[in-house]
């Protein structure tokens, strides 16, 4: 590289640092709620921006697994062991998704549906109307 140019792995890599760090992890946990607008564009992102965003949710799910001990705070010291533990929690939410026949997806389904058609028609009325 000639002068102040650097590679695009180190902007990736420098967008990775600045949304581990706690001040943008507090901006984007507020730009999820609709508090902040984390770029002055609301629309049409950049591929820089979209890529920033990735890792500001990457960071946030990690630091929600470590919250919930999940998984220890030692990940976080090596860009390796974060995305080791992130390639294992893809696998095994795929492999967990696998085991549920058809079947089973349909039966969940319908269960997660009636389940909401009586929780809505008992704010409807006074007493519940199914005993």
């Amino acid at each position: 590289m000639q002068g102040n140019q650097i590679s695009i792995q180190q902007v990736y890599g420098i967008l990775r640092k600045l949304a581990k760090t706690n001040k943008w992890q507090t901006l984007y946990a507020q730009s999820k709620e609709g508090c902040v607008n984390l770029f002055i564009n609301i629309a049409a992102y950049t591929d820089l921006q979209v890529a920033f965003l990735q890792y500001c949710s990457f960071y946030n799910s990690l630091h929600t697994d470590i919250y919930m001990d999940e998984v220890s705070d030692i990940v976080l010291e090596n860009e390796i062991y974060e995305d080791a533990y992130q390639t294992y929690k893809n696998k095994v939410k795929k492999n967990k998704h696998k085991m549920t026949t058809p079947q089973e997806q349909d039966r969940r389904k319908a269960k997660k549906k009636k389940e909401t058609t009586v929780s809505n028609t008992h704010v409807v009325f006074s007493q519940n109307p199914i005993k």
